[in-house]
């Protein structure tokens, strides 16, 4: 067996023989995989060394191992091949037993096994199926008390390691008591996870209890399982009282120490959304179910704030505008003055540029906006009209004029709009010259976020639009994310949508308002400003907001800019501006 790995394993045993004294504080640490050596031992757990030595270390094989020595006796398996087993009494009748993990490239097996006489009998305990891109199991097991056995199961996986942990009742009838799955990192979950373990009665019933620690980057959750009839019962109070602590940090540093700030803030994302499963993205794992159920996180909520703050004093525009959009969809609950930080911060951010803006229309009600030429803007509003820039003459336009600035490239079909329902945000689109439409998924809705009401509304100006229509389907922004839902000539879903990232190319021409043709240059309006998205330069965000921003009453309700991306129509309140910088 690997040193580095014998001497983890040691180390949780040490820490379980010492536990009054190293987890009588806070010490709820986590269960998830892998042991890791908790640091330099003092004078008492070196002296308890000799006596954790004595709990049974379980014998690894190397692959194609397809017998195993029970006692006196053979176990031929019937499928796979063994990865390890561990000797020891089950039901307290001479000969020793074994717990085996055997594998194959489905499917991961444990069983009990019996010696009767020459003969073997196993009974299964448990198992769980692997994914196709998922080889090269490698497994560990050992005793880890007097009750409880831990085995740990490693596979390589094409994006990284995925790690399995059962914990198991040393008793005539085995029975996994836990079972934790670590998955390999995802775009949304990059850190990496280690564990360390231990085994204590922390509640005094005389019953194990196991504790251990996950790190996720260099934050340290600590998690604890309660031994109970009827499994093991997880302390509710972690991770966010872990969270909670760093959050408040990161809040007291934020006037005085910016890059401290961020970092303890970031520190509560990462560890949110590798544990919990309201961000779409966890990567623990407990019974087969797929994270830990947080629910709403105040702690997240205060973190992002602090994180948006600092993006937008650094002048990160986009990168605050990201962290806005996941602070305004997870599930966090935001206070009032968490909110008066991150608008008062985007109201004081440093503008890239100054920007200046004049009025050249009004409007009482929401209108459609968009640029016919760099000269001529369209508004369709109640009146429907074009606007020569240059000279400041309006011309009527009859209903034959108006023609949707978002339709396909030969101008059959058009999006009329973005609606946001139980379903998710989905797109209306419908041919240009006939009232029938169809809808369009551009993001469903994640199953951890219920619609308790139906709803069937228009999206803001803020949540999802559509930019424009490029020859590979639609082009849509929410803040930061761009996102291409690819269509058929028929305007119906044609395959799953593609996120992209900054400075990848652009699906081109496209036809929209809110963006160039090129795809070069975008706008993503929010209520304390624009951002203008240069995708050449890397995905970077241009802050535009006049002095006079706040004089101008009523919300943003339309955004256009110019076929150059040099000008930018806005619609605020009654009010319809030209922007320029």
């Amino acid at each position: 067996m690997n040193v580095c790995r014998s001497q983890r394993w040691g180390a949780a045993l040490v820490m379980f023989l010492t536990g009054a004294l190293v987890g009588g504080c806070s010490g709820r640490k986590q269960v998830p995989f892998g042991l890791q050596d908790a640091g330099a031992p003092t004078e008492l757990t070196a002296e308890t060394e000799e006596g954790a030595a004595e709990l049974p270390v379980g014998t690894t094989f190397q692959p194609n191992q397809v017998e195993v020595q029970v006692a006196e006796s053979t176990l031929v398996l019937q499928a796979g091949y063994a990865l390890a087993a561990l000797q020891l009494d089950l039901d307290g009748n001479e000969p020793t037993d074994a717990l085996i993990v055997s594998a194959d490239p489905q499917e991961v097996r444990l069983q009990a096994a019996y010696p009767r006489g020459l003969d073997v009998t196993a009974r299964n305990i448990d198992s769980f199926l692997v994914p196709s891109h998922c080889a090269q199991p490698a497994a560990e097991i050992r005793q880890l008390s007097a009750s409880l056995v831990g085995v740990r199961v490693e596979h390589a996986c094409e994006t990284g390691k995925r790690t399995n942990f059962w914990l198991i009742t040393i008793e005539a009838q085995p029975r996994v008591r836990e079972r934790i799955t670590v998955l390999p990192p995802n775009d949304r979950s990059t850190a990496p996870i280690d564990l360390e373990l231990r085994v204590e009665d922390r509640d005094a019933d005389g019953y194990d209890d196991v504790v251990a620690s996950v790190r996720i980057g260099e934050t340290d959750v600590p998690l604890a399982w309660l031994n109970r009839p009827g499994g093991f019962a997880r302390d509710a109070s972690q991770p966010e009282a872990t969270l909670r602590e760093l959050a408040d940090g990161a809040w007291e540093a934020l006037g005085s120490d910016l890059a401290g700030a961020n970092k303890r803030a970031l520190a509560v994302l990462d560890a949110f959304v590798a544990l919990c499963r309201e961000s779409g993205a966890a990567r623990i794992g407990l019974s087969g179910t797929h994270g830990l159920q947080c629910q709403q996180s105040p702690a997240t909520a205060r973190a992002v704030s602090v994180a948006i703050t600092a993006a937008i004093r650094r002048g990160s525009f986009v990168r605050a505008l990201e962290l806005q959009r996941w602070w305004e969809g997870i599930a966090t609950a935001p206070t009032p003055e968490e909110r008066e930080v991150v608008q008062a911060a985007w109201r004081k951010a440093k503008a890239n540029t100054t920007p200046t803006w004049r009025a050249i229309d009004s409007e009482g009600s929401p209108a459609t906006l968009y640029f016919r030429d760099a000269d001529t803007l369209v508004v369709d509003g109640r009146a429907p009209r074009a606007i020569q820039l240059s000279s400041g003459s309006k011309t009527r336009l009859s209903e034959a004029d108006i023609v949707p600035p978002v339709q396909d490239p030969e101008g059959r079909y058009a999006v009329r709009t973005v609606r946001a329902t139980c379903v998710g945000f989905e797109a209306e689109v419908g041919p240009i010259r006939s009232k029938q439409t169809h809808r369009v998924p551009i993001e469903r809705r994640s199953g951890n976020v219920p619609c308790k009401t139906p709803i069937d509304r228009p999206a803001s100006v803020f949540e999802w639009a559509v930019l424009g229509w490029a020859p590979q389907g639609l082009v849509a922004a929410s803040g930061d994310l761009l996102r291409v839902v690819p269509l058929n000539a028929f305007a119906k879903p044609a395959g799953r949508h593609i996120d992209l990232r900054a400075g990848s190319p652009l699906p081109a021409p496209i036809r929209g308002a809110r963006i160039t043709a090129d795809g070069s240059r975008y706008v993503i309006p929010h209520p304390e400003g624009v951002v203008v998205r240069d995708w050449r330069g890397g995905g970077a965000g241009l802050w535009l907001r006049p002095a006079d921003w706040n004089a101008v009453p009523g919300e943003l309700r339309s955004i256009a800019i110019s076929p150059d991306g040099q000008r930018i129509a806005i619609q605020k309140g009654s009010e319809i501006r030209l922007l320029t910088w």
